[in-house]
């Protein structure tokens, strides 16, 4: 089944996607894999930490399966990335009923497709450096590994794919 991205209209999806990323709190603290508290993920931070206008839903026949947040620019992880020539991604999540369908793969492609649309080079994005899984799921797509530092106290891995 085709996946699409939709930027999102409704204020209801912000507690739709906060609802999938406590999920996915639980599920990988459960596995022993501590991820973000409640609060880091709650509407108010996203809002704070996102603005109005970067949640993407991820929709399966039109049916809401998770989400993703994506930026213009990135200053925080990329301060040396100015230009307009790539969209930036956090907080990737699918909805516990729909994992292990192997989505990951089918959403990073629409990601890809959104980048391309918008004449824009680069797909970027930066994750947990000590998360070898998640870091493999990038990798086994055709991201390449940049660099890896610290950013305000965080082991950021950072990854780019090349879109046009």
């Amino acid at each position: 089944m085709p996946i699409s991205l939709t930027k999102s209209t409704h204020p209801d999806d912000w507690r739709t996607i906060e609802g999938f990323l406590f999920e996915a709190i639980e599920r990988l603290k459960s596995a022993g894999i501590p991820l973000w508290e409640r609060e880091e993920v709650s509407v108010s931070a996203l809002q704070k930490a996102y603005g109005d206008g970067s949640l993407y839903l991820v929709k399966e026949d039109d049916q809401i399966i998770g989400g993703v947040f994506i930026l213009e620019m990135d200053a925080l992880f990329w301060p040396q990335i100015n230009a307009n020539d790539s969209l930036f991604f956090h907080k990737l999540v699918i909805g516990d009923a729909f994992i292990t369908r192997g989505i990951g793969h089918r959403v990073l492609q629409a990601m890809v497709e959104l980048v391309k649309s918008e004449g824009r080079h680069w797909l970027r994005c930066d994750c947990h450096g000590d998360r070898p899984r998640l870091r493999n799921f990038y990798e086994s797509f055709g991201f390449y590994f940049i660099d890896r530092r610290e950013v305000e106290g965080f082991d950021a891995a950072l990854y780019e794919y090349p879109c046009l």
